[in-house]
C-alpha cells in the first residue's frame, strides 16, 4: 500500500475518533448549559447543517486544489471546533463548534474518498475504498469509548482537550508527509461545477447508485432512532440495547478490510445482491423476532450488508466519473447519504406515528429491495462481470 494512502487512512481514522468522542458528549454539555430539548436538537443537528448545501462546491473545490489542502483545511476546522468546545460557556458557542466540526468532518471525508477514486486501477480503488471505510468504522468504534472514559474519569473539558490533540496529530501527519495528489490548475468556478453536477444527475445510472446509497443509509438510520425504541418496548434493558446495536457496528467494521478481496473473487452483481438481501432481511426480520440470539443474528446480518454497501457505492460512483471530477461526485454522494441520515428518522417517525413501530422496519427493507432490484434488472451496466487486473 502506497505511503500517501496509509497516511490518509490514519488521518481518516483520527477524524472518526474525534467525531466519535464528541457526538455523545455534545448533547450532555448542551443540557448542562441549560438548553431545552428543542434547542439540544438544534445543537446536534447543526453538525450537518452545511453538508447538504456545500457538498457540490466543496467537492469541486477539492478537484481544483488537491486532496492534501482540503484535508489540512478539514483538520483546521476540527481544531477550531475543539477550541470552541473547550471555551463553550454559551449555547451559541456550542452551535458554532458543531457547524465547524461538521464542516471539517465533511472536508476530510470527501477529500479522502476523492484520493481513492483517482487511483489508476479498479483493483486499487476496490481495496482502497474497503480500507477507507474500515478506518472510519474503527475510529467511530473507538471514539465513543475513549470519550466516555475520559469524561467519566475527569470531565468534558479533558475529553475535548484530547480531541484537540488528536486533530493536531492529523495536521502534523499531513504537514510532514502526504503529497497533494491530483489537482486541476483551472480557476474554480461554481457555475461550472453546478453545470457538471446537473449533467451527472441527468445520468440514470448515477441516480440509481445514489438512490441505493440513500436507501441503505435510510435503513441504517433505524439504529439510532426506532431500533432502540423497539428493543426497549420488547423488554430489553438499556445495556442490552447498547450491546445489540454494537453488534451491527462490529460486523460492519470486520467485513471492510476484506472488501477488495471479495470484489476480486465475486462479481459486482453478486456483491450487490448480498448487500441488498442482508440489509433487507436483517431489517425486515427484526420486528418478527423475540429472542435475544435471533435479534443479534439479524443485526449481524444487517451489519455485514451495510459494511459492504458503503465501499460498493463509493466504487460505483467513482466508476461513473473521470478523475478530475471525482471530488465533485463524491460530494454529491455525501449529500445523498446526509439527506438520508436527516430524513430517515423524520419520515420514519411519521410512519411509526400512523402505522406503528414495525412498519418502519418493513418499509425500510422494501425500499432497499426495490432499488436493488431496479439496478439488477435495469442497470446491469453498473455491474461488470470482469475488471481489469493490476
Amino acid at each position: 500500500m502506497q505511503r500517501n494512502m496509509v497516511l490518509i487512512l490514519i488521518v481518516f481514522c483520527l477524524n472518526f475518533i474525534r467525531y466519535g468522542m464528541v457526538f455523545p458528549l455534545v448533547p450532555l454539555l448542551a443540557n448542562d448549559l441549560g438548553a431545552a430539548p428543542a434547542m439540544i436538537g438544534i445543537v446536534v443537528g447543526a453538525f450537518g447543517l452545511l453538508s447538504v448545501f456545500l457538498s457540490v462546491p466543496l467537492g469541486g473545490f477539492t478537484d481544483r486544489v488537491g486532496t492534501k489542502r482540503i484535508l489540512v483545511l478539514g483538520v483546521l476546522c476540527n481544531m477550531a471546533s475543539a477550541l470552541l468546545l473547550l471555551r463553550a460557556t454559551h449555547i451559541l458557542a456550542l452551535i458554532a463548534s458543531q457547524v465547524l466540526g461538521g464542516l471539517g468532518f465533511q472536508l476530510i471525508i470527501v477529500s479522502g474518498q476523492t484520493f481513492i477514486a483517482c487511483l489508476d486501477s479498479p483493483l486499487k480503488r476496490e481495496s482502497g475504498f474497503g480500507y477507507l471505510t474500515f478506518s472510519a468504522a474503527l475510529g467511530q468504534s473507538l471514539g465513543p469509548v475513549l470519550g466516555g472514559v475520559i469524561a467519566s474519569r475527569f470531565d468534558y473539558h479533558a475529553a475535548f482537550l484530547v480531541v484537540l490533540l488528536i486533530s493536531t496529530l492529523g495536521l502534523l501527519i499531513l504537514g510532514f508527509r502526504a503529497s497533494n495528489g491530483p489537482r486541476d490548475a483551472d480557476r474554480y468556478s461554481l457555475r461550472r461545477d453546478l453545470q457538471y453536477a446537473t449533467t451527472i444527475l441527468s445520468d440514470s445510472r448515477m441516480l440509481a447508485v445514489l438512490a441505493f446509497a440513500f436507501v441503505i443509509v435510510f435503513a441504517v438510520s433505524l439504529r439510532m432512532s426506532f431500533l432502540p425504541v423497539l428493543l426497549l418496548d420488547r423488554g430489553s434493558s438499556k445495556a442490552l440495547v447498547g450491546l445489540l446495536i454494537s453488534i451491527l457496528a462490529l460486523m460492519s467494521t470486520l467485513i471492510r478490510p476484506f472488501v477488495g478481496r471479495l470484489l476480486q473473487i465475486f462479481s459486482r452483481r453478486n456483491i450487490l445482491v448480498f448487500c441488498m438481501l442482508t440489509v433487507a432481511v436483517g431489517v425486515g426480520l427484526i420486528p418478527l423476532l423475540s429472542s435475544v440470539f435471533t435479534v443479534a443474528l439479524a443485526l449481524a446480518t444487517f451489519g455485514l450488508g451495510f459494511g459492504l454497501a458503503q465501499p460498493l457505492t463509493m466504487l460505483m460512483v467513482a466508476d461513473l466519473t473521470v478523475p478530475e471530477h471525482s471530488g465533485l461526485v463524491m460530494g454529491i454522494r455525501f449529500m445523498a447519504i446526509t439527506l438520508a441520515g436527516c430524513l430517515g428518522p423524520v419520515l420514519l417517525g411519521v410512519l411509526v406515528e400512523h402505522l406503528g413501530l414495525d412498519a418502519a422496519f418493513y418499509v425500510s427493507a422494501f425500499m432497499v429491495v426495490t432499488i436493488g432490484a431496479y439496478i439488477l434488472s435495469r442497470k446491469s451496466q453498473l455491474l461488470p462481470e470482469r475488471r481489469e487486473r493490476l
